[in-house]
């Protein structure tokens, strides 16, 4: 699934889930966009305010990196940057704590859980994160087992009940980047997993306001 436009006449290595055109007419409408290249911006919008990013809602504009490169790699940076911090802004993170929440509210999350559309589960170390339905449920293992709980059966169960299951290091290198990009917050590994596999509506969530 693609997050983003960025329209340019030269090759600019960004990862997969960017829509690269080299025409503003062949971009996804309704995604944010950035143009790149002076000359482009100034063919097509010659009324363009040179100090300002923002040409329209939703669409930005900057240099090419042979005219000037640090502004290139710097608004590029910030575009990457700001459309994934966008595309969780509403995403709601639950952390599941066995001993602080009262037993008929742990009910409730468990069948939420169970109620998923689409779950995906990442497990990193000792914590569980399961998405779906723009919830992050998180869930420390560690916790479970000091209340003396069963942990292999609860990681088989709950395998059992996910559409997909990630408990490889090669996901969390894959992700690397991104996961950077919103504060090295590994819960949001198995949302990016949703939308770099097509399994999230990216275009609802994204809006991106930006002074110059």
């Amino acid at each position: 699934m693609k997050v983003a436009n960025i329209v340019s006449t030269s090759n600019i290595k960004v990862s997969d889930e960017f829509n690269v055109v080299k025409a503003i007419g062949e971009i996804i409408h309704s995604l944010p966009t950035l143009i790149v290249g002076y000359d482009y911006v100034n063919k097509h919008y010659p009324n363009f305010d040179i100090t300002n990013i923002k040409l329209d809602e939703n669409l930005y504009w900057t240099f090419k990196r042979t005219e000037r490169r640090d502004k290139f790699e710097e608004d590029l940076e910030w575009f990457k940057t700001k459309v994934f911090e966008d595309l969780t802004k509403q995403v709601n993170y639950v952390f599941v704590d066995p001993i602080q929440r009262k037993t008929h509210v742990l009910w409730k999350i468990v069948r939420k859980i169970a109620n998923l559309k689409h779950k995906i589960t990442y497990i990193q170390g000792e914590m569980v994160y399961i998405y779906g339905d723009n919830l992050i449920f998180g869930i420390d293992l560690k916790l479970l087992r000091f209340m003396s709980m069963n942990i292999d059966k609860i990681k088989d169960k709950i395998k059992q009940i996910s559409d997909v299951f990630l408990d490889d290091n090669k996901i969390l290198i894959e992700y690397k980047k991104n996961v950077g990009k919103l504060g090295d917050q590994v819960r949001y590994i198995p949302f990016l997993y949703s939308v770099s596999n097509g399994q999230n509506d990216s275009s609802s969530l994204i809006h991106l306001p930006r002074k110059s």
